[in-house]
Parts: structure tokens; C-alpha cells; sequence
């Protein structure tokens, strides 16, 4: 029994030990983003305040956050690439997407307004701010709407 005991607390301290010190979440300065999360938010975003900007790493990845006055949100990877832009309220700015996104939406939506904006391996995902989700390759060509959101509307 005793020796059952002391395996199960080996296994505990063995699987939980990891989590706890390889976990860690911080505000930082904004000059300690990487140089081109740096270029992208003062290229895009210069105009906005900042609120913080916080780094989040654990054992297998480093990320960063830079939080606007306004709610606004980047996501950056270690490499300093956004991942993930969103907007609780105001409409974001598009500038940096690919220009037949841009066409796409200012075609076929021009009363809507970029809500969030995220970047896979091999896609873009857009949400608009009445709801709707795109999708669309890394070439910027329209795939599909968000099944989610359709099964949602049904």
C-alpha cells in the first residue's frame, strides 16, 4: 500500500512539475516585443494607446499580447507574426491583410466591419461585425463561410 502511494505521488510531482515552472505570464515593456511585432503595431496601429503588452511562455512556446485603451487585442508568436487581431467594438483596420480579402469584403460587405482577424498555417479566418466568418487561403482567394456559423442560422 505505502509503496502504491509513493508512485502515485512520483507521478503527480513527475506530470504536474512541468506545468508549474515552465509556465510564465508577464507584463513587459512594448520595446521588448520582437522587431516585427514592434514595426507591425506602429506601421497599423500607431495611432492607438496602448494599454499593456504582456508575454506569455511556456515549455513549448512564447507568445505576446499588445492590448490597446480601446479594447483592441494583437496576438503575436515568438517570431513576432501576428496570429490573431480582434476588436471588441470598433472596426479594425485592414491595411495589412491581402488585398483580395479586402476586395472580397468591400464587395460583397461594405456595411460590416472587421471584427477579428486570425491567421492559420494555411488560411485567414475574418468574423465581420454582424457575425459572420470567412474563410480564406493564404492567397487571399475566398473558400467558405464558417460552418458554425451557418449551423447556428439554420
Amino acid at each position: 500500500m505505502v509503496n502504491k502511494v509513493i508512485v502515485i505521488l512520483i507521478n503527480l510531482l513527475i506530470f504536474s512539475l512541468p506545468l508549474q515552472i515552465n509556465y510564465d505570464h508577464r507584463f513587459i515593456n512594448f520595446e521588448d516585443l520582437p522587431t516585427k511585432a514592434k514595426s507591425f503595431v506602429r506601421t497599423y496601429f500607431g495611432h492607438y494607446d496602448i494599454h499593456f503588452v504582456k508575454i506569455e511562455m511556456t515549455m513549448t512556446r512564447t507568445d505576446y499580447t499588445v492590448q490597446f485603451e480601446n479594447g483592441m487585442k494583437i496576438e503575436f508568436n515568438s517570431n513576432g507574426d501576428w496570429d490573431e487581431v480582434n476588436s471588441p467594438s470598433d472596426c479594425l483596420p485592414s491595411d495589412f491583410l491581402n488585398n483580395m480579402i479586402i476586395n472580397h469584403l468591400n464587395k460583397n460587405y461594405p456595411d460590416y466591419c472587421l471584427h477579428v482577424i486570425s491567421k492559420g498555417k494555411h488560411k485567414f479566418e475574418v468574423e465581420l461585425t454582424n457575425g459572420l466568418e470567412l474563410v480564406f487561403n493564404k492567397k487571399g482567394e475566398f473558400l467558405r463561410y464558417d460552418h458554425k456559423i451557418l449551423q447556428n442560422n439554420t
